[in-house]
């Protein structure tokens, strides 16, 4: 049978981890490598479309419940594997898992998304240079609103990273556990002139090595087809 992961922790903690998960499957445990895999064994035609949304919030659920404790790497939703994929992944991964792990045993991340307002620009080739003046603008706006972000927070802010997206910015702050607090006090003082709406704390996976080769936990249905 078909399983559906839901997060990869270290072997030796213990966490809080809720009985039931996906379509109220039983929550299994896999040790490899020094790591311990949360996953249920579920048939793929138990989520359907019309059960993906509360599929999804019952991943997330056991995903957040474990993560209030101990650090995590979540898989995405859906993700399949065999269980021979899952024993491989933890084998093959466990290096660059039980590094992360450790090393941000206590870290969180935090998340911004700075919006462009680039869909208004002119687009027609007659104002060219217009548009990309526009652009340029643009993309200074952001870079002066993560500037502004980075020096209010720069004392409760262990790293920053950075993503580009078609909307805009992603900025990811990687947060002590103990600083979350601090964090939040500091940003709302400024958080209704700076115009950002935060989010988290979050697994801090944008601050997880990028692997040399594809993850499984990236594979969806879709990309396995």
């Amino acid at each position: 049978m078909p399983v559906i992961p839901y997060c990869i922790l270290l072997d030796d903690c213990s966490p809080n981890v809720p009985v039931t998960g996906v379509g109220d499957s039983h929550i299994q445990r896999l040790s490899e490598g020094g790591l311990l895999a949360l996953y249920s064994e579920l048939e793929k035609r138990n989520i359907s479309p019309n059960t993906l949304q509360s599929a999804a919030l019952q991943f997330h659920r056991v995903v957040q419940t474990v993560f209030e404790h101990v650090a995590v790497v979540p898989f995405r939703f859906p993700t399949w594997l065999t269980p021979p994929e899952l024993i491989q992944h933890l084998q093959q991964e466990s290096p660059r898992y039980k590094a992360f792990l450790t090393s941000h045993a206590n870290y969180v991340q935090m998340e911004a998304r700075l919006a462009s307002v680039a869909s208004g620009l002119p687009t027609n080739a007659t104002t060219g240079t217009a548009h990309l003046r526009a652009r340029a603008a643009e993309s200074h706006r952001l870079r002066n609103i993560a500037d502004t972000l980075k020096n209010l927070l720069a004392s409760e802010v262990i790293e920053w990273r950075e993503r580009g997206t078609q909307e805009g910015l992603r900025v990811y702050a990687l947060v002590d556990r103990r600083s979350i607090t601090g964090f939040r006090e500091r940003l709302s003082k400024r958080e209704h002139d700076i115009n950002v709406r935060w989010s988290g704390p979050w697994p801090a996976t944008e601050f997880l090595e990028s692997p040399r080769r594809s993850d499984p936990e990236r594979r969806t249905e879709k990309d396995r087809a």
